[in-house]
């Protein structure tokens, strides 16, 4: 692959993240803490899309609106099951608002959410993994540099395993803080709330950490290659 090719590539990635990002944003415009529906300024189609897409803003409305009359820190606060209550009410209000803006049943509102999130999570996940492999074949290349296995494999596969079952735990667990961070800014909120169970994080705990594991190795793997390349003549 020539420079100009890869180049061109990580233009296309870099573009494609953006657009997700852009498109994922939830909607800025309307907000208030007083469980109100603001009307759509121009008219949109029943998609699932646009669906999911009220549904989230609705979510949103609703968590600001118990945050400021029922939350912890306010005086109105009594427990944590009236403001979960309070939240869910004013969900199902501000649901029943957009059912009736697009003439959908309710339930079709319900059932969007969640619609978007593959394209979420491939924007929020995407820029940490590539991350995550650049500094996975940093270290890789230094353990092979200390673990040469050509003065043997034992010694260096049992460092590499290590490596890479730490590399796993704290990519796990520091790609979960990011993807809250960037899901804080998408929708506009850093109060994450109850959505946080909809990151791939919480959805599929065993599956990413099983993947970081196995994109250590893959970074591991292309790092020894590409210095075995290096270091033939020529």
């Amino acid at each position: 692959m020539t420079c100009a090719t890869f180049r061109a590539r990580l233009h296309l990635v870099a573009t494609l993240l953006l657009a997700l990002s852009l498109l994922g944003c939830v909607r800025r415009d309307g907000r208030n803490s007083d469980c109100r529906w603001p009307a759509e300024t121009f008219e949109h189609s029943a998609s699932p899309w646009h669906l999911s897409a009220d549904a989230e803003f609705a979510e949103d409305l609703a968590i600001r609106y118990a945050d400021v009359h029922h939350g912890q820190r306010t005086p109105y606060f009594v427990s944590r099951e009236d403001y979960n209550a309070a939240r869910d009410r004013c969900v199902a209000t501000l649901f029943e608002q957009v059912a009736k803006e697009h003439g959908v049943p309710a339930e079709r509102v319900y059932s969007s959410l969640g619609h978007n999130r593959p394209y979420f999570d491939l924007a929020e996940v995407l820029p940490f993994a590539v991350l995550y492999c650049f500094l996975a074949a940093v270290g890789a290349r230094l353990i092979w540099r200390r673990y040469p296995p050509a003065e043997g494999w034992i010694p260096s596969v049992v460092m590499m395993s290590v490596l890479s079952l730490g590399f796993a735990i704290a990519g796990t667990m520091l790609g979960e803080m990011w993807s809250w961070l960037v899901e804080g800014y998408r929708v506009g909120n850093p109060h994450i709330s109850f959505r946080a169970q909809r990151l791939i994080w919480s959805r599929h705990p065993t599956v990413v950490l099983g993947g970081a594991f196995v994109l250590f190795w893959v970074a591991a793997v292309v790092a020894r290659r590409l210095r075995s390349n290096h270091s033939l003549p020529g």
